[in-house]
């Protein structure tokens, strides 16, 4: 019997040092494998009217067969330069999938170029628009030069596989968080709001919303020890930042109880002061009516 239970704790431990790397899963595959049932049950759910169960759907869809997925390379048209493959992009991933018919809110914009401006040392911000070269040039201006615009024509590109599953199968806008080898990490839908919202109230909603995919981005960063500080003395990485634009990096240090960094609280008390505001406004409303 011993001999038995020696056999197979060596047995156990040489197929371990013979272990097959991590099996990674094309996005196109998984996205393939069940889009059909996603879609016959959403289709239900609307339906119905129940737009709290179409959410929960998206969701399980993400949570349990794409998150964790590798996303396949694909060719993307540049405004400016030969094309790129999506690849080529060495750095953790913000990306968004558009088109130029497609309404932002108000504040949409000049929140996600708040964050590219903070943040695009550490992440690469990509909006990607399902669309020509000259749609797309109209767009340019709106944007701050720290994303960057591209484009895929679906009756040109010849990644019609992957074009097909990212355009059709989840819809857009849509918004893809990976890391630095393509690993979807999350995906989720583009916050929307009613038109009448004014510019701050917009700001304030889509700032908080798109913040926390670069949370979700920079806690995987940091995960991986990839935020950890250059060699360099304190004095000098702090004058090349300078120099550079770039972000401080937050020891940890500075985290609060909670494991915020100071951005992170900046980015709560904002969030909480919207709700506030449009509580109040709420109120005022019943109170007129009443």
């Amino acid at each position: 019997m011993k001999k038995l239970l020696i056999l197979g704790i060596l047995f156990s431990f040489s197929s371990n040092l013979f272990a097959q790397p991590e099996v990674k899963i094309p996005f196109s595959t998984a996205i393939s494998a069940h889009i059909v049932k996603y879609n016959q049950k959403i289709d239900d759910a609307y339906k119905d009217k129940d737009l709290e169960r179409a959410g929960f759907l998206f969701d399980s869809l993400v949570r349990n067969h794409l998150n964790g997925t590798y996303m396949d390379n694909f060719s993307l048209n540049t405004l400016k330069g030969d094309p790129i493959l999506l690849r080529d992009y060495e750095k953790p991933m913000f990306l968004i999938t558009y088109a130029a018919w497609c309404v932002p809110g108000i504040g949409e914009i000049p929140a996600l170029n708040d964050l590219a401006d903070k943040f695009h040392d550490q992440l690469d911000f990509v909006v990607l628009f399902w669309d020509t070269k000259e749609n797309l040039k109209s767009k340019e201006k709106e944007y701050t030069q720290n994303i960057q615009l591209v484009y895929v024509n679906e009756k040109t590109n010849q990644d019609s596989n992957i074009i097909n599953k990212l355009k059709h199968a989840l819809g857009f806008p849509m918004m893809y968080f990976m890391d630095q080898d393509k690993k979807v990490l999350d995906i989720r839908k583009i916050e929307t709001h009613h038109s009448s919202e004014t510019l701050t109230n917009s700001y304030n909603i889509h700032f908080n919303s798109l913040s926390k995919g670069v949370s979700l981005l920079i806690a995987d960063l940091d995960a991986k020890g990839l935020l950890e500080g250059d060699e360099n003395d304190e004095s000098d990485q702090e004058g090349s930042d300078k120099r550079r634009g770039k972000k401080s990096k937050k020891s940890k240090e500075e985290l609060d109880e909670e494991g915020r960094t100071a951005e992170e609280r900046k980015i709560d008390e904002e969030y909480e002061r919207y709700k506030r505001e449009k509580d109040s406004l709420k109120n005022n409303r019943r109170k007129n009516n009443g």
